[in-house]
């Protein structure tokens, strides 16, 4: 992959994340309810900021393994 692609994926990666912590979305898990004792909005927010930390890492990391592949 090259750093063009990787720039790409990581843009898109960022673009969708930040429409998903955006307020249109984010009124429709303001509900007032709760999930584990947390609210669903807090749930909500946590997770797709765990989302996104998680797919960065996963677009990071596969390159990061193609690179050491490579040079071997």
């Amino acid at each position: 992959m090259t750093d063009k692609a990787k720039g790409r994926k990581l843009f898109f990666i960022a673009v969708l994340f930040l429409v998903l912590l955006n307020f249109p979305v984010i009124s429709v898990f303001n509900t007032g309810g709760v999930v584990a004792g947390v609210s669903v909005l807090y749930a909500y927010m946590m997770l797709a900021w765990l989302a996104c930390i998680v797919c960065v890492g996963l677009v990071v990391e596969r390159q990061g393994e193609k690179e050491k592949s490579t040079k071997e």
